[in-house]
């Protein structure tokens, strides 16, 4: 099992896309099951896969309230732990609830026998217990960011935060990279700018696959598909398999995922 979650203080930088996408592309290509986990109240990511996420309720809360977790299936390879506003308050309570996602994940697994293969934790846009909650159940942190100033200006605060987890709660964490999402394709001067200065800061950190702005990737979760599902042959769908091949790549050099294939062009 690899645990990552997409993360990212900032809001409107991609987590919620990258998440409902890549766990998508995974599952749909039958390579291993996956678990789509919404850890924000807003419920973006729970309001992409299902039309009504009002009927379902939020099942991630059962893990803050040492419940047992029921996943809802979403496709034969595919399930999600939904999210919505009741979720909230759990960032108000004592500190002890940062351990509770990783405890019921694991319990999730042992009862399912290690059912899935890959976990998505999306995100919400601030920092708190939530987000350490995610950030300690998490194998990995993937980070996707815009190339603009603002979005680059957070970074260090999110590594900091990344960093103190690693010391105190979760030693095995690592950051797989940071995504450069949100791509003008107008090519512009501060946009190429901003991400030649991502570069040079973080080096073989950043991935070399980016996300472009495109219509229809906006467009796809109105209709719960993925970008594969929507527009299949389209320049985002190549977008997406050649992040998701570069993804795989990086486990692989950190040891996980030895036999996964990629996915072809």
């Amino acid at each position: 099992m690899v645990t990552i979650a997409i993360a990212n203080q900032k809001g409107g930088v991609g987590k919620t896309t990258l998440a409902f996408n890549l766990a998508q592309l995974i599952s749909r290509k039958r390579q291993t099951r996956v678990l789509a986990v919404d850890n924000d109240p807003q419920g973006n990511l729970t309001g992409s896969f299902i039309a009504d996420p009002d009927e379902i309720g939020g099942e991630i809360l059962a893990a803050y309230e040492d419940k047992p977790l029921k996943p809802i299936s979403i496709s034969n390879n595919l399930c999600l732990l939904s999210a919505d506003i009741n979720l909230a308050p759990v960032a108000e309570r004592e500190f002890s609830v940062i351990f509770k996602l990783k405890e019921a994940l694991d319990n999730l697994q042992k009862k399912n026998g290690s059912e899935f293969g890959y976990i998505f934790i999306d995100c919400l846009p601030s920092f708190g217990h939530l987000h350490l909650a995610a950030l300690n159940a998490a194998d990995y942190v993937l980070v996707p960011v815009t190339p603009a100033p603002y979005a680059l200006a957070g970074l260090n605060d999110l590594f900091k935060t990344i960093e103190k987890t690693r010391k105190y709660f979760n030693p095995n964490l690592k950051t797989l990279g940071i995504v450069i999402n949100h791509v003008d394709g107008r090519n512009l001067v501060l946009q190429r700018e901003m991400e030649s200065a991502l570069r040079e800061a973080h080096g073989d950190l950043v991935f070399r696959a980016k996300i472009k702005k495109r219509i229809k990737l906006e467009e796809s979760p109105v209709f719960h598909k993925s970008i594969l599902q929507y527009d299949p042959k389209g320049p985002a769908a190549k977008d997406f398999k050649t992040l998701f091949n570069e993804l795989i790549r990086r486990l692989n050099k950190n040891g996980k995922r030895k036999k996964h294939r990629q996915v072809q062009k």
